[in-house]
């Protein structure tokens, strides 16, 4: 029994003096940081960290084995043990990440539920182009906002290509002076004055509409929604997305 637990705290101290070098292994391996030119991962300390998890597994299972089997021989008995930590490090690991990604999910829907009264606050009910759409000099919007605060806004056109590529066909030029205080159940008409870069047909009108919380700079609430012909993305609590109504004539 003796000998048996002998052998065992052997082979634990020869495991435990072999993470040395699997130390300085990991320092010149992963010592840089890892990385590239666009893109940097560290790395540090992975198989290090590793090793010493294993070991933690592999001490815990081979003790418990020795005790309950002292007759089995401690190498059997470590290596029988090596191949089942190898099995609790990656399920644990696999189940670590799993846990993660479901903390992760699970977040994001209370965020989601927690913002989703927030999706209606602005309304986008028409907009036209001025004076027509062949030749826009202004880009109007009827809105209502069913929460007060500061009210500002843009507008891009784009027009995609064959190939795929876009070109910016106009942009709006408002500035912080257009940017007006509005009150909760205010329906009102907004201008967007336009930088017409192209006389080619804005085949995509983005038009991102803003309410912020106090009179000057950012400040938590705010909402931005963009409204869109084909949205691709779903609503995060911080940016809602709106399907953009065809044009309207003259607003009517």
């Amino acid at each position: 029994m003796k000998f048996v637990w002998r052998k065992h705290l052997i082979i634990c101290l020869f495991l435990g003096l072999l993470a040395v070098p699997i130390y300085f292994l990991d320092r010149a391996l992963l010592g840089s940081g890892g990385g590239g030119n666009w893109i940097t991962l560290d790395f540090r300390g992975l198989i290090f960290w590793t090793y010493i998890t294993f070991i933690a597994i592999d001490v815990t299972v081979s003790s418990i084995a020795v005790l309950l089997f002292p007759n089995s021989g401690a190498l059997h008995i470590h290596l029988g043990s090596m191949l089942l930590s190898v099995i609790l490090l990656v399920a644990g690991v696999v189940g670590y990440e799993k846990l993660r990604r479901l903390a992760i999910a699970n977040q994001e829907q209370r965020l989601m539920e927690s913002h989703r009264p927030l999706i209606n606050v602005i309304e986008l009910k028409q907009w036209w182009y001025v004076p027509d759409e062949s030749d826009p000099t202004e880009i109007r919007v009827n809105v209502i906002v069913h929460q007060s605060g500061r009210f500002a806004g843009n507008v891009t056109g784009e027009q995609t290509g064959p190939s795929g590529s876009t070109t910016t066909v106009f942009e709006s030029t408002n500035g912080p002076e257009s940017q007006r205080w509005v009150s909760s159940g205010q329906a009102f008409t907004y201008v967007f004055p336009l930088n017409v870069l192209t006389t080619t047909h804005a085949s995509d009108v983005r038009i991102t509409l803003y309410l912020f919380k106090a009179p000057s700079g950012p400040a938590p609430g705010d909402i931005t929604k963009v409204f869109m012909r084909s949205p691709r993305r779903d609503d995060d609590g911080e940016y809602f997305y709106g399907v953009l109504p065809p044009p309207s004539q003259q607003g009517k």
